[in-house]
């Protein structure tokens, strides 16, 4: 159990440890109310309304209108810390279900940022948020509009806005079919009883002769190759904002 003030008001600096950044970034990208929802929606706002409201770029900066970098830089601060602290806990638990811990950081951590990264060039990419950026631009630069939209986003679970990314016209339906065939894949091991205890207790020396672990890394690697086409392929659009905006 841990109170909200930390999560909204710790963004950055020496007191926003990885706990809270993790707690905050997966409040945001995976997480769901459980009974009534006002106080969870309300926490939610304060935090969006803290990275928009405190990102001067995003109504006063001469680039792209209406990008919340601000937002997307602490998405990618997860994924990066959620990589490293990955070498540091095999080294600090003597490799206890590095397997295991590897597949999840393979497949569904990876998803947790490219849903991330979706959902802020959706600001830019989607029609419906046009009007949003156009008041960010005018003289009183509201907000508002498009903290209204970045609600509507993250009601959206990771998997439903790479399907929606997935199913813009420029994208191929091999790249649909190899991400969702690769994380369908993934879910079945995750889901299968003995193949999810094997993965626990999978040592590195055994990988080499694993089936189970053989599951994993084709899946990954279609999966990996499947975004690289995604957000780097033919859809000139999408591959301009992950390049501009997703790498510095």
């Amino acid at each position: 159990m841990v109170g909200s003030h930390d999560i909204v008001h710790e963004i950055g600096g020496e007191d926003d440890t990885n706990s809270n950044t993790t707690r905050r970034v997966l409040l945001l990208l995976e997480s769901f109310p459980v009974g009534k929802r006002e106080a969870y929606d309300r926490v939610r706002r304060q935090i969006l309304n803290r990275y928009l409201r405190d990102d001067r770029g995003l109504v006063y900066g001469g680039g792209m209108s209406g990008f919340p970098r601000f937002l997307l830089n602490d998405f990618t601060r997860y994924w990066r810390t959620v990589t490293v602290d990955f070498v540091y806990k095999q080294r600090a638990e003597a490799g206890e279900k590095w397997a295991l811990r590897n597949a999840k950081l393979r497949m569904s951590r990876k998803l947790v940022f490219a849903s991330g990264l979706l959902r802020c060039l959706f600001c830019h990419l989607d029609p419906d948020a046009a009007d949003a950026r156009q008041v960010l631009r005018a003289p009183e630069h509201d907000i508002t509009k498009l903290l209204a939209y970045m609600e509507g986003e993250l009601a959206q679970t990771p998997l439903e806005l790479l399907a929606r990314a997935a199913s813009r016209p420029a994208i191929e339906r091999t790249t649909a079919r190899k991400l969702f065939d690769s994380y369908d894949r993934f879910l079945g091991v995750l889901d299968n009883k003995a193949k999810r205890e094997t993965l626990e207790k999978m040592s590195q020396p055994d990988m080499a002769t694993s089936a189970v672990w053989a599951e994993i890394r084709d899946s990954s690697r279609d999966f990996h190759s499947g975004l690289l086409e995604l957000f780097f392929g033919k859809d000139r659009d999408l591959r301009k904002l992950a390049a501009y905006y997703g790498i510095f």
